[in-house]
């Protein structure tokens, strides 16, 4: 707790107040989400006709 009231007060171009902030430089990449491994499960599954999950 102590920590986060010292990056609570620093300056804004900090990064470590930006990541606790939630404000990072940059956009996210763009198109689709990357898959999952339980996506990839779920797809197996349903590709030897199992259907115990959803």
């Amino acid at each position: 707790m102590r920590w986060a009231g010292h990056v609570a007060r620093m300056v804004e171009k900090r990064n470590t107040y930006r990541i606790l902030a939630g404000m990072p430089e940059g956009k996210g990449p763009l198109g689709r989400p990357s898959r999952r491994c339980v996506d990839n499960i779920k797809r197996d599954l349903r590709e030897i006709g199992w259907d115990g999950l959803d």
